[in-house]
């Protein structure tokens, strides 16, 4: 006979994997300091994210599906754009000691801005800052009903035959499970990216983060994808990773459409 499973345990379990997986969903996670220029759109689309974590010591499993993840920027000027986005659809399975608990809905809404502090045509480099806010807009319990923000600072620097290199800080302030106070998370990644022929190019990235929450906290991933140019306005980017560390997300795919108009 199946034990049932604690509201604590659910919570415990649901806690981490919101963490370690759910912040990881997406294809290059490295953001670019590249503004879109007044006047210009771009629509970045995560047609579908999968992600899958099993913890084979223990019967617990973790299944994400997200649809139609969006993010609309246009610029403003030419060192600043502003970005409004929101996940459309997120669909969340948990399994623990044989039982299992389903959600999906709408995610939640997200605006930024983008400036571009800092520029180097001579090397090819540039450096921006990206303060954002999460509002709460979820439904069928996918999000957790409370405002989150940070601050991202993304460089890139172009070294030339179609080689390009980047990477990215990040400080989270996100509420903690409880309810009781919020906490910081610290992230970084690191992407190296070359064109092969025509419109594709392949990457290589790494990232790694840590929280306030507790003394082992520590979250990884390494992974690749490829991107194809369809044409001068449109690319696909497929990607897949493996996550590291106990409470990173196995594996995840992602299949991105950038669009811009």
């Amino acid at each position: 006979m199946i034990a049932p499973v604690s509201c604590r345990a659910w919570h415990r379990l649901v806690f981490w994997l919101l963490l370690g997986a759910l912040t990881r969903l997406g294809a290059q996670v490295t953001e670019t300091p590249s503004t879109m220029a007044p006047g210009r759109f771009l629509l970045r689309v995560d047609a579908i994210t999968i992600g899958v974590d099993r913890d084979h010591s223990s019967p617990k499993t973790y299944t994400a599906l997200g649809l139609a993840s969006a993010l609309l920027s246009t610029g403003v000027t030419r060192d600043l754009d502003v970005q409004f986005g929101m996940q459309f659809f997120l669909r969340q399975t948990y399994q623990l000691q044989g039982a299992s608990r389903t959600s999906s809905g709408r995610g939640d809404t997200t605006i930024r801005a983008k400036y571009t502090f800092w520029r180097d045509p001579e090397w090819g480099a540039a450096m921006a800052a990206i303060p954002y806010i999460k509002l709460p807009s979820s439904t069928g319990g996918v999000g957790n009903n409370h405002t989150e923000g940070g601050l991202i600072v993304p460089w890139a620097m172009s070294f030339g035959r179609g080689t390009s290199l980047g990477a990215m800080g990040q400080w989270d302030v996100r509420r903690n499970l409880a309810n009781t106070r919020y906490d910081s998370r610290w992230l970084a990644s690191g992407y190296a990216k070359q064109h092969l022929f025509g419109g594709l190019a392949a990457y290589a990235e790494a990232t790694f983060s840590v929280s306030s929450a507790s003394a082992s906290t520590f979250v990884g991933g390494l992974g690749g994808g490829v991107t194809y140019d369809i044409s001068k306005s449109l690319q696909l980017d497929y990607n897949l990773s493996r996550g590291l560390g106990n409470r990173a997300t196995d594996w995840t795919n992602l299949l991105r459409v950038n669009w811009s108009f």
